[in-house]
């Protein structure tokens, strides 16, 4: 059922730290790169959330869901908070492409209805985007909720609402998805599907956000070439988080840090222009922001091989516009999607990204850095137990932990 808001009805899209009916988790058994297993951080994830809200498991058939059910029942997890939806999928992250709920002060909620282009990369008519672009009316549809439809083409990973009137987006997302729309024609549906009055726009994300198939990246000590495994291309929440209605979270790379390389510089060019940016913004009511800050992590290396489902994603996508060719056949070097600000906020809950591993020569700063973004979101939620898992496996496809669920918010 396709339905118009009114942008006075009082209908929004709750801040994350409000609380939630449910987390919807989009459950995919990869392995990217030999031995690691997207299973093993979803169970993780499923382990910390079920005590604290409900979870729906999001499979694309019931052979992939008998799958999620031995590994929940070998991990000993209990199933009576934990319920599973069917739709074909094949891509992990489900906050991009699934239901957004808003609710009212009635107690309703609705599902705004977005285009999908597989975050920049294929046409809307592509066959995969088709596939998912109609999951958000599919589910309004098994929940006997309306969908109110947009023809904007945007991801819930790059929106930030503070529940109060205030939304965050990234320029170089939106205007990637939508060339022909002018600023104007987002406010005003971002208004009308979300009740938005406020809308900040930031530049850029992070270097190793930008398109993942078309520029590479210097390799381990400045030596070669390194390739993005997968991007989500310049998400907001791989770079900066509302964590309370007056509170932002923003990357940061320190003056030191900018004098490693070309990376690690202009990184810090765009999260200093952007911190510029918010600095000088207000919320709804005309106030100023408190903005904390929070490390980038260190770029850590892996080796993909022609065997390997992260080397042939690659390899089908990479369309060289700085003049590397890539090397078909041989082993490439390769980084996953890393970032402290892809957290999970839900009830009484933060779950976190983290990346040290021992015996595999990351270096002790990245231990360091994992540690210190532990600590900034222990800081900003004292109410809430803060949990990191190592997400890399989830990482290689290009997203993280909140890329791979979505909230539903309590009406």
């Amino acid at each position: 059922m396709e339905a118009q808001i009114d942008s006075n009805s009082g209908w929004r899209f709750p801040g994350e730290f409000e609380e939630q009916d449910a987390v919807w988790v989009g459950w995919l058994s990869k392995e990217y790169l030999k031995g690691y297993y997207t299973d093993d951080v979803f169970v993780q994830i499923v382990r910390e959330l079920y005590p604290n809200v409900a979870v729906v498991i999001c499979v694309p058939d019931e052979a992939q869901e008998d799958h999620v059910r031995q590994v929940l029942a070998k991990n000993t997890i209990p199933m009576d908070n934990i319920s599973f939806y069917r739709q074909q999928f094949t891509m992990l992250y489900w906050r991009d492409f699934g239901p957004i709920f808003v609710v009212n002060g009635q107690g309703d909620k609705r599902i705004n209805d977005f285009g999908f282009n597989c975050w920049g990369y294929f046409s809307e008519s592509d066959t995969q985007s088709r596939l998912m672009e109609k999951i958000d009316r599919d589910v309004a549809k098994y929940l006997g909720l309306e969908s109110v439809m947009t023809r904007i083409v945007s991801e819930g990973g790059d929106r930030e609402f503070n529940g109060k009137g205030t939304l965050l987006v990234t320029e170089a997302c939106e205007f990637q998805r939508n060339p022909n729309l002018a600023r104007e024609v987002f406010e005003e549906e971002f208004e009308r599907l979300f009740g938005v009055t406020n809308v900040i726009w930031l530049k850029h994300g992070a270097v190793e956000d930008d398109p993942y198939d078309t520029t590479a990246l210097p390799g381990p000590g400045g030596e070669g070439i390194a390739y993005r495994s997968a991007s989500a291309n310049n998400h907001m929440d791989e770079y900066c988080r509302f964590v309370s209605p007056d509170t932002i979270l923003l990357a940061e790379v320190t003056e030191e840090e900018a004098k490693k390389g070309p990376v690690e510089s202009e990184n810090r060019r765009r999260m200093e222009e952007n911190y510029e940016i918010l600095k000088n913004s207000v919320d709804q009511d005309g106030k100023p922001f408190n903005i904390v800050r929070i490390p980038v992590p260190d770029m850590i290396y892996f080796e993909a091989h022609p065997d390997e489902e992260a080397y042939n994603n690659l390899m089908q996508a990479y369309n060289s516009r700085d003049g590397t060719a890539f090397p078909i056949g041989e082993p490439v070097t390769i980084v996953p999607a890393q970032s402290y600000c892809n957290f999970l906020i839900t009830n009484d809950l933060v779950l976190g990204q983290k990346y040290y591993m021992e015996g595999m020569g990351m270096p002790e700063s990245l231990k360091e850095k994992d540690q210190k973004a532990q600590e900034v979101l222990e800081s900003l939620f004292p109410d809430r137990k803060v949990v990191m898992i190592n997400t890399i496996p989830i990482n290689f496809g290009g997203g993280g932990i909140h890329c791979s669920t979505q909230q539903e918010p309590k009406a």
